[in-house]
């Protein structure tokens, strides 16, 4: 039967990971709100948010190893 072991530093990782993008959404975009740059700021915003959720389920999938018994 097979066995998993999950690798926590992939884990820590995916967190900040999303972390990051909270913040992004919470504290640094509102704080151009209502600026000329707003827009240009929002739309790199959200592509860094794909990247981060990309990342984040990249390393969620490495955190996870199966072992053979």
């Amino acid at each position: 039967m097979a066995r998993f072991k999950v690798n926590i530093f992939y884990v820590f990782s995916a967190v900040c990971s999303l972390a990051l993008v909270g913040y992004a959404w919470l504290i640094f975009l509102p704080s151009f709100q209502g600026a000329t740059e707003y827009e240009s700021v929002r739309y790199v915003v959200i592509i860094v948010t794909v990247l981060l959720l990309i990342v984040s389920g990249i390393q969620a999938i490495l955190s996870v190893k199966v072992e053979k018994a």
